[in-house]
């Protein structure tokens, strides 16, 4: 999405004020002061709430006619849209959407609460145009490390990618990164949250957008070990991107990124290192030892070391 401040300022002015409301405001003011003549004590708490409404929209407009920067930051945010559904886990993961194609994943935000944080990821579909209806999407979540998988068919774009760097501004994102797929037609990323997280995922149309509410997981304990049976680490190219073939059936398959930013695809967790080995033997033994792969051990809280 292009920021054009010109365009939102002439949208504000285009804004049709209904021909009544002097008429209510006018007689609202006369009730006031009515009221304040039978009750004195009253006025200054009626003068306050008028000033106040009147200093609040004469802010918005000041900053949205000087502050470009306030301006372009308004054209990101969805209006209220909505709500389609709110997303339930299994096994943790969920979906939701429709097919579509041509989809750009053009926008994402980081809205900061008091014991919450809000990130909305919004949709552009044909030329730029509205998009309606979110694309299909999927959404992974996992621990050792915490993360949270999106998967989004129908998207030929992640224009969004520009703004991550701007969500590692939250206290439960650690990192955020992009993944590797050989699908043109899907985009894919990871979010990596430093510490147990509580979240609540919302779909919504006219427009479409996904929004995260995330907040503190007090009763998960993240020292907690796992062991965990990986590859070594990649560089992003051809050759690991080929390797998600050799184990797309394997269920709990998901990418990470390593202490030294390679790449790795973790197969799954386990409790104990021996039940951890007993699986390795069968994998080694399913692909004829033609994948290096490791048991690792790390707590929960934690991202993979880097093994060349």
């Amino acid at each position: 999405m292009n920021n054009n401040t010109d365009d939102l300022k002439k949208i504000y002015s285009d804004i049709k004020i209904p021909d009544a409301l002097n008429d209510t405001i006018n007689n609202s003011i006369i009730k006031g002061e009515n009221y304040m003549k039978k009750n004195n004590k009253s006025k200054k708490k009626i003068i306050n709430s008028f000033i106040s409404v009147a200093a609040a929209v004469g802010i918005f407009t000041l900053s949205i006619n000087i502050s470009p920067s306030f301006a372009n930051s308004l054209e990101g945010v969805p209006v209220l849209g909505t709500l389609v559904n709110i997303l339930q886990f299994n096994n943790g993961s969920s979906q939701g959407g429709k097919i579509t194609d041509g989809i750009d994943v053009n926008f994402i935000s980081l809205d900061q609460k008091k014991d919450s944080d809000i990130i909305t990821i919004n949709f552009d579909g044909f030329n730029k145009e509205n998009q309606e209806i979110a694309p299909s999407f999927n959404v992974d979540y996992k621990e050792a490390p915490f993360t949270m998988t999106f998967s989004i068919s129908g998207a030929r774009g992640l224009s969004a990618s520009k703004y991550f760097e701007e969500l590692k501004k939250s206290e439960y994102i650690q990192d955020i990164y992009e993944l590797m797929t050989l699908d043109d037609s899907a985009q894919r990323f990871n979010i990596v949250f430093n510490q147990p997280i509580d979240f609540k995922i919302e779909e919504y149309k006219n427009p479409a957008y996904i929004k995260i509410q995330i907040s503190k997981n007090t009763e998960k304990v993240s020292e907690q070990k796992i062991y965990s049976i990986r590859t070594g680490s990649y560089e992003k190219g051809e050759e690991f991107a080929l390797l998600e073939e050799m184990l797309f059936e394997i269920e709990d398959l998901r990418i990470l990124k390593d202490s030294n930013e390679t790449y790795l695809y973790e197969l799954g967790q386990y409790n104990s290192d021996k039940e951890a080995q007993e699986k390795l033997k069968e994998y080694k033994d399913t692909f004829n030892n033609s994948i290096d792969i490791y048991v690792e051990e790390r707590t929960m809280d934690k991202v993979p070391q880097s093994i060349k």
